[in-house]
């Protein structure tokens, strides 16, 4: 590893009988006539010393930098050292490497470092640079430990702080109202404006997206966000203001959000729970996108009033199997690859060093007496990831298959929709009746007696 540039500017190599200051800036040439070599203060002997850290070219040789990086890493160590006030251990400071080079240069007086002593003492230099590494690495890992203790403790006066009763009660309150007014305001849109749907959808998708992001990275659960519905919106967004008349796209979109992330509402139970601002936020991912592509493939037949049972179908079978199954498959497979990329190669070790991260497998599997953890270890605990790639396969090529039908048929679509909507109805009153009236009166039952 080499030094930074502005530690190696001001570092001077100290010689035998002066200080000699060689700047890296502008090195000195080591070419010497004769009658310079005996007009030098030290005679001939001071090319030979100097040429330790320049070759015959005047080139800096891979010693120089080696002696620059443990003076580098011995300043670095040294304030570090002293900046750790707690630490129990006194500072170090490491002595220079300048006076180690000259009593390795007087243990033999009137002798310069010849090529037999270099091996020895680079030894000795890479020994010193791998000690301060060590010694860096130990600091570190301390820092960001009590680091991490200081962002839990916080995080833990934060909880507390909203578990209080009366803050409980006036968020529930704010999202109740909220809830309400956004399905109201959807519903306005859809039936006298359904061309303007693109438009609402983002402008509640991104504060929506924003606020999941932080209260996700408090919680450790931030890599939900790596999930397939999060890389459909990216989509959606695509395609509604760079590539809108895009056909093939739309298809493909319209697989995609009517068919695994529309399923999604049954398989992850969402349910419409007014008051709570996660469940509005997963039904708002799961069942606008729906919508959304309702309205940009039934937009016009809206306008002109015209609701057809059914469209005589375009193409060929070949051709809608490649719009509608194929495309959206490869889709998948993109987003598959990249989320295996990200959770099993480039955060790999960050994954294995925190267990608190969750995603959605380890979600699936954090209680080994459910059915998902049943499910997933099928095939063994060991193979659970590649049945669990198998299974989000199996399950995306089943919802599309019924999207040919659905792109040909405004009546079927609209009662689809309205099937996954009361589904997820029935869940907020399974969810209301069941969960809610139990917890609720636990967390806020003092409040409410006080008022």
């Amino acid at each position: 590893m080499l030094v930074h540039k502005s530690a190696l500017m001001h570092e001077s190599v100290r010689t035998r009988d002066k200080q000699t200051t060689i700047s890296v800036d502008e090195p000195r040439p080591m070419t010497m006539s004769a009658e310079e070599k005996s007009t030098h203060p030290r005679g001939n002997d001071s090319v030979d010393n100097d040429s330790f850290f320049f070759d015959s070219n005047g080139k800096v040789t891979l010693e120089f930098f080696d002696a620059m990086e443990v003076i580098y890493m011995d300043n670095i160590f040294y304030e570090q050292q002293q900046s750790l006030s707690s630490s129990d251990s006194p500072s170090v400071d490491s002595p220079s490497v300048h006076s180690e080079l000259e009593e390795s240069e007087s243990a033999q007086p009137g002798s310069k470092p010849n090529r037999s002593q270099r091996p020895s003492i680079v030894h000795h230099l890479k020994g010193r640079v791998d000690a301060n590494q060590k010694k860096l690495r130990k600091i570190a890992h301390e820092q960001r430990t009590k680091l991490e203790n200081q962002v839990r403790a916080r995080r833990k006066r934060l909880k507390k702080l909203l578990k209080d009763p009366k803050v409980v009660m006036n968020m529930d309150k704010i999202s109740f109202v909220l809830g309400v007014l956004t399905i109201m305001i959807i519903e306005g849109v859809l039936l006298c404006a359904p061309h303007q749907m693109g438009l609402l959808y983002t402008t509640l998708l991104v504060p929506l997206m924003v606020a999941r992001y932080v209260i996700y990275k408090a919680d450790f659960m931030h890599y939900f966000m790596y999930d397939f519905c999060y890389f459909s919106q990216v989509l959606l967004l695509v395609h509604i203001y760079r590539y809108p008349d895009n056909i093939t796209l739309a298809k493909s979109l319209f697989s995609i959000c009517n068919g695994p992330i529309a399923g999604a509402v049954v398989m992850w139970r969402n349910s419409l729970v007014f008051h709570s601002m996660d469940k509005m936020t997963s039904m708002f991912i799961h069942m606008l996108p729906p919508i959304v592509m309702f309205c940009r493939r039934w937009g016009d037949h809206f306008s002109a009033k015209e609701f057809p049972f059914y469209e005589e179908m375009n193409g060929t079978f070949y051709t809608n199997v490649v719009e509608f199954w194929f495309h959206p498959f490869v889709y998948y497979a993109i987003w598959q690859t990249s989320y295996l990329i990200k959770t099993e190669w480039w955060s790999k070790q960050k994954l294995a060093y925190n267990p608190e991260l969750m995603t959605s497998l380890r979600w699936l599997t954090y209680k080994k007496t459910s059915s998902s953890y049943k499910l997933l270890s099928y095939f063994g605990e060991q193979r659970q990831l590649m049945t669990f790639v198998l299974i989000q396969a199996i399950y995306t090529i089943l919802t599309v298959l019924i999207m040919p039908i659905l792109w040909h048929s405004m009546w079927l679509h609209a009662i689809y929709l309205l099937i996954i909507f009361v589904i997820a109805l029935a869940n907020g009153a399974m969810y209301y009746f069941h969960v809610f009236a139990v917890r609720y009166i636990e967390e806020v039952g003092k409040q409410v007696s006080v008022e």
